[in-house]
């Protein structure tokens, strides 16, 4: 399944853009169900207030993809207040674009090897060339591993007050549930279900707080698929807390049957899909 890609993320944690590279790839309007242009995509999104944009974390197509999005995001909302959340930083840093681009992250507290540099190079070289402030939005790896194990004793207050705010439908937390299974290759103990469940949750508050926080004018995220879902992503708490917001959402997800054959089923997960060729790699739960 797809989200065996994502095995190691549940441990860890202008120009226009160009015409898709090759037949397979395509964007999706799934409210409609129409294939949509690059730029269309473009035009709704330069009008909403938060962009969630998801990924397979080690599908570098994805975040060239975003790069270029953002690129062409910035000359049509060029205003005070623009700014990118990344996963893959910590709420509380920000990075200072002064020196080459994989030491300006790392003084900011990226992992190189936990993010398999260089695949999220092209994006975060995009970032740095549209000008845009990049910040974090993660707990710490610790922080994230005590909640998993020691469950809500564990969890900030500030997080644990928007959870109480924001909960789960039964449905949703099911469909979280199973996918936490599934990610980890089904070899999860049921009964390590509602901690494993709550420290997803739990870095959901954390970024979603660096969203509301950073500054006023549109708000971009940039994390894993499972985060921007609306079903039992972030958009859930925007919803609870921030309902006036306008919130999109693009999910990043790579060509293949299973995924083609529900595609209503992600009508409730996201708004837009941007479909890339499958990527080979080696099945991780091998």
């Amino acid at each position: 399944m797809w989200q065996r890609t994502l095995v190691w993320s549940w441990l860890v944690m202008g120009t226009l853009i160009a015409a898709p590279a090759v037949a397979a790839e395509r964007i999706i309007n799934l409210a409609t169900g129409q294939v949509v242009s690059a730029q269309a995509l473009v035009d709704d999104l330069a009008q909403q207030d938060v962009l969630l944009l998801g990924e397979v974390h080690d599908n570098a197509l994805h975040h060239q993809r975003r790069g270029e999005l953002l690129k062409q995001l910035k000359a049509r909302v060029d205003a005070p207040g623009f700014y990118v959340v990344a996963e893959h930083l910590q709420a509380g840093q920000r990075v200072q674009w002064q020196g080459p681009l994989l030491a300006d992250l790392e003084r900011a507290g990226f992992n190189a090897n936990s993010w398999q540099w260089p695949a999220h190079e092209s994006l975060f070289a995009a970032v740095r060339e549209a000008g845009l402030p990049l910040v974090g939005g993660n707990l710490a790896p610790e922080q994230v591993r005590n909640v998993a194990r020691q469950g809500a004793s564990a969890l900030p207050a500030p997080l644990a007050g928007i959870l109480q705010q924001a909960p789960l439908s039964a449905t949703a937390a099911a469909t979280l549930n199973q996918d936490l299974l599934d990610g980890h290759c089904g070899q999860l103990k049921p009964e390590h279900l509602p901690a494993m469940q709550l420290a997803q949750r739990a870095r959901d508050a954390a970024m979603f707080s660096a969203l509301r926080d950073a500054g006023s004018g549109m708000a971009v995220l940039v994390a894993g698929n499972n985060h921007v879902r609306r079903d039992y992503g972030i958009p859930v708490i925007f919803h609870a807390l921030l309902p006036e917001r306008r919130v999109r959402v693009v999910g990043f997800v790579e060509d293949n049957a299973e995924q083609m054959a529900r595609l209503d089923g992600l009508r409730g997960q996201y708004d837009y899909l941007w479909i890339t060729p499958a990527q080979d790699r080696p099945d991780p739960c091998q």
